[in-house]
């Protein structure tokens, strides 16, 4: 049974959805307005019910009419249909994939249409961890070859090819450990952190050489007291935040990054300040979201995401400290003593 919104008190319209646990909607065949609908499909579209009451499937679905009015056409003839290429607009604004079911009825010779409304963005996100494990076969069979070339470099006479070569060999040992991760699991979430201890001048200079960056040039600035810092963390991940958040400045138009340290009893907190242009109010609004960085071409927002992550890894914290026209800066927090690692 369903019930119309109109005539039916609101507890009794939950009680006769109460025990679907699909998002389910009904559509006035007349009016094409919605009439009601569950908990699962309000909180699906992100309508109160007063607010989908005003609403038509139109709505819902305003990027794709024709192809929506070709559903609801089947719905008529057949009696039933099944399309799993529509996709629904959340009041937020989000279009998410979905797979529509819906069925024609008779209720005192009113005409609806029920609609069973399924979230298809977990099917994507296993098709995507397929897809994952296919790149990181291939990529690590690629790597693999990358490796022994860059292998047979460390003999070579001249110093600058040498080092060189060490940061192209564990920036690709790095990528190979990722790779192997992905392909093992069909994710690429970061492993618990291997504890050690290293001074944060080396973990800048491995930064530096990856960016391509020489020593004495003062683009990744770090003043002596924090240069000799000894951080218990996990050497690559760090390398990994530290990377993104520098790689982002200078490619956002800075021309230096500087790194600050505090440290008290019972944490360790590294400032990377940069002196680009600051970031816009939408991009702070939605910073660690994937689609934050979306308004710049090739940029995902993926950099900061997994940034943030590895932090929290460690059971730390990468907030954004401040932001504005005369720079960003980022607060990397760890804990001061670090868990030993299991061997």
């Amino acid at each position: 049974m369903f019930v119309d919104f109109k005539q039916t008190p609101d507890g009794l319209l939950n009680a006769v959805f109460a025990n679907l646990f699909d998002a389910v909607a009904v559509v006035d065949g007349e009016t094409g307005r919605f009439l009601g609908a569950n908990q699962e499909a309000l909180d699906f579209l992100g309508y109160s019910p007063e607010e989908l009451r005003e609403l038509r499937p139109d709505d819902i679905h305003p990027h794709e009419i024709p192809r929506l009015r070709d559903f609801m056409e089947s719905v008529r003839t057949k009696g039933r249909w099944l399309s799993g290429e529509l996709s629904c607009r959340r009041k937020c604004g989000d279009l998410v994939p979905a797979e529509i079911r819906a069925t024609r009825a008779f209720e005192d010779n009113r005409e609806l249409i029920i609609i069973v409304i399924r979230d298809r963005r977990v099917d994507q996100l296993a098709d995507l961890g397929r897809s994952i494990r296919k790149i990181a076969h291939d990529l690590r069979n690629t790597l693999a070859t990358a490796q022994l070339l860059s292998d047979s470099l460390m003999s070579h006479s001249d110093r600058t090819v040498r080092r060189n070569a060490e940061t192209i060999t564990r920036a690709i040992e790095r990528a190979l450990h990722m790779s192997r991760q992905a392909l093992g699991a069909g994710r690429s979430s970061a492993p618990a952190p291997q504890h050690e201890r290293f001074l944060l001048i080396d973990v800048v200079e491995e930064v530096r050489n990856s960016l391509g960056i020489d020593s004495d040039n003062a683009q990744i600035q770090v003043p002596d007291a924090a240069a000799g810092v000894v951080l218990d963390a996990d050497f690559d991940q760090i390398y990994r935040i530290l990377l993104n958040l520098s790689r982002n400045a200078l490619d956002a138009g800075a021309t230096r990054v500087s790194l600050a340290c505090e440290q008290s009893h019972d944490s360790l907190k590294i400032r990377i300040t940069d002196n680009g242009p600051g970031l816009p109010q939408e991009i702070v609004d939605q910073l660690f979201e994937e689609k934050s960085g979306a308004s710049q071409p090739g940029k995902t927002g993926l950099g900061l995401i997994i940034s943030r992550e590895l932090a929290q890894n460690h059971d730390g914290e990468l907030v954004l400290a401040q932001t504005g026209p005369q720079g960003s800066t980022f607060e990397l927090t760890l804990p001061a003593n670090a868990p030993v690692t299991p061997g």
